[in-house]
């Protein structure tokens, strides 16, 4: 994986944001921009080393109409850490839909949102795609 960050804490003091403490003690614009403004705003941040956000709204996956139903949606978030320059960056994580409401969808997206925050309050990068199981994220190839 990436290099590894100190320090490190189990939480993360700020979710859910739409004005960014990372960005803004970086000197940076704080203003967080989705590609769909219309889904609930899912971010985290640790206030000073990354900022995570969903990106856009979920989408079935794979999204090719003649593709066989998998029953996966893809979520897609935007992160930026401060070991890895201003860039912003992507990781798709695969969701299991068909067991989920809409409002519990949400809820497991900001589970996500959590075990993504963690691992880059550990890391300074994350994978490009994982697939959510049970209550873990796995590494995955799709």
């Amino acid at each position: 994986m990436s290099t590894q960050v100190a320090p490190f804490t189990e939480t993360t003091s700020y979710r859910n944001f739409n004005l960014c403490p990372h960005c803004d003690l970086q000197g940076q614009d704080s203003l967080l921009e989705r590609l769909s403004e219309g889904v609930p705003m899912i971010s985290r941040s640790d206030g000073w080393s990354f900022h995570l956000l969903l990106a856009d709204e979920p989408q079935a996956y794979p999204a090719e109409s003649d593709s066989a139903d998998t029953n996966l949606a893809s979520v897609c978030f935007w992160y930026s850490h401060v070991n890895s320059g201003s860039a912003t960056r992507t990781s798709i994580v695969l969701i299991p839909e068909g067991e989920y409401g809409y409002a519990a969808f949400f809820r497991r997206i900001e589970q996500v949102a959590d075990l993504l925050a963690a691992r880059l309050g550990k890391f300074a990068a994350l994978e490009t795609l994982y697939r959510l199981e049970g209550d873990r994220l796995e590494e995955t190839s799709y």
